[in-house]
């Protein structure tokens, strides 16, 4: 679980949690379930719990040290995670500890990347659906293919967020974006 990323697009990770369930071919050479069976450190799968991690003051840290710098971190959020994964063993307690620590270190932008789009307006807190994300929340979705980027997109438009992003990796089949500047999502 590094704290620094070679990931060219963030500066840093943050796992509030380990664990996820395969959803789509995205998912077929996952890097995070491959870490996890190399490690031992959590079961991976629709029965496996997911972990909380003991990395919570990183984030504050870094928070910290932009503001004194007066620069921005990207922090990716759940890299060995989904962070709308609605597995039963992620508590409501959970998330709204990391939505306050989001609130709480407004010198980082946070990139939460997710397979699972649809679970966002039942996960995130609900003032945040009707008026809007925090200013430092970029949200993101996977496309790996057509389908995925026709059933992906259309939830990633109705979350309310600044930035919103793709992330087309592994790309495993075409994908055509113009139906987006077309309007037709």
């Amino acid at each position: 679980m590094a704290e620094n990323t070679s990931i060219e697009w963030a500066h840093h990770t943050f796992n509030p949690w380990l664990g996820c369930t395969k959803v789509s071919p995205a998912c077929d050479n996952c890097y995070a379930e491959a870490w996890a069976k190399r490690s031992g450190q959590v079961g991976w799968g629709p029965h496996a719990e997911r972990r909380r991690t003991k990395t919570w003051g990183n984030p504050v840290k870094w928070n910290r040290q932009a503001e004194a710098e007066g620069k921005r971190y990207r922090v990716f959020c759940a890299s060995l995670a989904d962070v709308f994964d609605n597995h039963k063993s992620i508590t409501h307690e959970w998330r709204n500890d990391l939505w306050k620590m989001i609130v709480d270190t407004p010198h980082l932008d946070w990139l939460l990347l997710t397979k699972r789009p649809q679970n966002a307006a039942k996960l995130l807190p609900s003032y945040w659906m009707s008026r809007g994300l925090p200013s430092n929340v970029w949200v993101g979705t996977t496309v790996e293919n057509q389908t995925e980027a026709d059933r992906r997109i259309p939830h990633l438009l109705k979350i309310p967020a600044r930035v919103r992003f793709l992330s087309c990796e592994p790309l495993v089949g075409p994908v055509d974006l113009t139906a987006i500047s077309n309007g037709w999502w």
